[in-house]
């Protein structure tokens, strides 16, 4: 059995943000260590925040990888600094760091660039034979005499050959149910302008085995599962086919959340399915109610097609979250014109997020002479950090707060009770805590924004 002791951590904020009261983790981690233990190394896996004690137990190991978002680089990049300072070697793979690579090897010894699933396996084989990696693909170090190798893009792998992710691996206290997420594909066909999937993951849709999602899904069905897929009804031939086997199987969930697009609601059959198995809400990406920003994020569905969404959704007890981007290009009053538009075609629950070009995408190309800062940890969609055209930063990151209190108050929670929807009170009361609690620990930066003005 190979010697080499390993951990795999993924890095997470304590900071409030839209998705705080799920506490769902991202599968990658987990993944990462069913392949390890597979292939026999000793290996163990953190994917929830770590107490500093546990931080400091990763110094017995011999190797440290380390996955993140950009909101949670300057925390991987603090972890991965102190490993090093005790000589543990450390490996950074994620979204952030797979298209800033130069940047994350300030703090790190190598750089798994893309989907590491075959790069990191084949990098800790050659680091256990004590041998210095070759140049190749997915892989990003610096050589010897200072200079960098970056490897590019890894190849795409035959997601159906993974192993289901692993969370029994996890070392933290507390953690005895496995967490109710379940992702079934990897990949989008869409190819949104402020989306990195696609320059990570590409346009090829690759999936799961139903008979492995069934898997993954027996553990947890008698909970509220969310299906961690970004676009889950992307192929709806597919998700029918799955649909139904769960019924067949009876590995219905107890009920279930996930992502989809406009376009798929248009599918009654689908959504009939979705409603047998006991879909509770789904999340859309709406974007804009500018059509003219639509075109320009290379969103496919038409304005006027969001309201026939929520219509058909409700007509099967489906709930809607919807996805809201203000772009910097927007009028002042964009964020009340969403905010309206979300209440009279009676959303259940909305995000209203301003643009945020995460590095790798279209939209980061493009804007990344108007970013306000690179202070990463803000870079979550909820702080404006790219200067608007018609406004100054701080109006519209007031307008966005403002409208999102509005659509949250406690007033419209009390009063959303819907017949089959009566969780959205509770949801929109939680929105409403979420929201307060954010502006109290924002309230630096929103104040920073106003100091600078124009």
């Amino acid at each position: 059995m190979p010697s080499l002791r390993i951990a795999l951590v993924e890095a997470v904020s304590d900071s409030t943000h839209v998705y705080s009261r799920t506490q769902l983790p991202r599968v990658g981690i987990p993944t990462l260590g069913a392949i390890m233990k597979q292939k026999g190394y000793a290996c163990d896996v953190w994917y929830t925040q770590m107490t500093a004690e546990e931080k400091q137990s990763l110094q017995s190991y011999d190797v440290v990888g380390i996955g993140s978002l950009s909101s949670t680089i300057d925390e991987a990049y603090r972890l991965a600094d102190s490993l090093r300072e005790k000589n543990v070697t450390v490996i950074m793979g994620g979204p952030h760091v797979s298209f800033m690579p130069e940047e994350a090897l300030s703090h790190c010894d190598y750089v798994v660039t893309g989907e590491g699933d075959r790069v990191f396996p084949e990098l800790i084989d050659t680091l256990a034979r004590h041998e210095k990696p070759d140049a190749r693909p997915g892989l990003s170090f610096k050589n010897g005499d200072g200079t960098v190798h970056h490897g590019g893009m890894a190849s795409v792998v035959d997601y159906e050959s993974l192993p289901s992710p692993d969370f029994t691996l996890a070392k933290q206290k507390g953690l005895f149910e496995i967490p109710p997420i379940v992702v079934t594909s990897r990949g989008c066909p869409h190819n949104c302008s402020f989306c990195s999937v696609t320059p990570l993951f590409g346009r090829k849709y690759r999936f799961k085995s139903d008979e492995q999602v069934i898997a993954e899904l027996r553990p947890v069905q008698h909970r509220s599962v969310c299906f961690g897929d970004d676009n889950f009804c992307a192929n709806p031939v597919r998700t029918k086919k799955l649909l139904r086997e769960l019924i067949k199987q009876n590995a219905v969930p107890l009920r279930w959340s996930g992502q989809m697009c406009v376009s798929a609601s248009e599918d009654s059959e689908l959504l009939g399915l979705m409603q047998e198995t006991r879909c509770r809400i789904v999340y859309v990406g709406v974007e804009s109610v500018n059509p003219d920003t639509l075109k320009k994020y290379g969103k496919a569905h038409k304005a006027d097609a969001v309201a026939r969404c929520v219509e058909a959704l409700h007509k099967h007890d489906i709930g809607i979250h919807g996805m809201f981007v203000v772009d910097s290009n927007d009028p002042p009053d964009m964020a009340r014109r969403i905010v309206d538009y979300a209440i009279n075609v009676d959303m259940d629950t909305i995000q209203v997020f301003s643009l945020t070009p995460f590095p790798g995408t279209r939209c980061y190309e493009e804007y990344k002479d108007r970013l306000i800062h690179f202070d990463w940890s803000d870079y979550d969609g909820m702080h404006v950090v790219v200067k608007p055209e018609t406004c100054s930063a701080y109006d519209m990151q007031m307008q966005i707060v403002n409208e999102m209190k509005r659509f949250y108050s406690l007033k419209r929670a009390l009063t959303g009770y819907r017949k089959n929807r009566g969780w959205r009170v509770s949801y929109r009361a939680g929105g409403h805590i979420l929201l307060k609690k954010w502006v109290k620990e924002n309230s630096g930066y929103m104040e920073k924004l106003k100091r600078m003005g124009g």
